[in-house]
């Protein structure tokens, strides 16, 4: 796949993923990696297994920092970033990709503040912090929300699909106030990856809801985040990979 914007000095394109040593973020860091990247890895407690995949991407010769943030504290963010390399200033690709899943079938202050702080108001703030750069770039930003964001049908989880719709939103929002310097869009994963508790039988259920009949894998998020970090007449749109859960 041809690169996206190298710098003037022939240096890499950097991206900055959240979360970016989960199921999600690993598959996603693998694939810029792969396609000429060097990578800023994003974790908040889960430094160990942020530092094996920091590892193995060095070990194919990608250049890779860390970054340790608290996403529950957005405000933290420009101060996690004014520590962090000076590398950060070719930053070409911001991908949102750090969540929290969790139900709240009853009204719960602290867990409505602490997914929508993850979800929805970390990516903005992050974004907000990097957009200088991104904008001297010519880069973007890739929000990872989820089907159930447009389709609030996840019974008792009404924060996470509010903060999902709301990151649903940013993104246009971002998309059509930010170009044309900084392109912004999203991917809505459909069944990917499922809650530990979740049975077979209904991984099996959820997976034949959609007109393909199976669920996904991290690496079609991937592939996908690939595509809207290098199509460079693509902003504002929310790409479903879902295998047609909603058809």
């Amino acid at each position: 796949m041809k690169n996206a914007a190298r710098s003037k000095r022939g240096l890499k394109p950097l991206a900055l993923v959240t979360g970016g040593a989960s199921p999600l973020g690993s598959a996603i860091s693998r694939a810029l990696a792969q396609a000429g990247y060097d990578l800023v890895l994003h974790y908040g407690s889960s430094k160990a297994r942020t530092l094996e995949l920091a590892d193995e991407l060095r070990g194919s010769g990608t250049k890779v920092f860390l970054l340790q943030a608290d996403l529950r504290k957005p405000a933290s963010l420009a101060r996690a970033l004014a520590r962090g390399p000076r590398d950060l200033s070719r930053t070409s690709l911001l991908v949102n990709n750090a969540s929290f899943f969790g139900p709240t079938p009853a009204f719960n202050e602290k867990a409505w503040d602490a997914i929508l702080h993850i979800n929805l108001l970390s990516p903005y703030a992050l974004s907000e912090a990097l957009r200088p750069q991104l904008q001297n770039n010519q880069g973007s930003v890739v929000n990872i929300t989820d089907i159930y964001g447009a389709h609030p049908l996840l019974k008792d989880h009404p924060a996470y699909c509010a903060s999902k719709g709301g990151l649903i939103t940013l993104t246009r929002f971002m998309a059509s106030q930010w170009g044309p310097g900084v392109r912004v869009n999203g991917v809505s994963p459909g069944v990917i990856s499922f809650p530990a508790h979740y049975g077979a039988a209904k991984k099996k259920k959820l997976a034949e809801k959609s007109a393909l009949k199976r669920g996904g894998s991290p690496q079609d998020i991937a592939r996908a985040v690939l595509y809207l970090a290098e199509q460079p007449f693509v902003t504002g749109q929310i790409l479903n990979v879902d295998g047609g859960r909603f058809l």
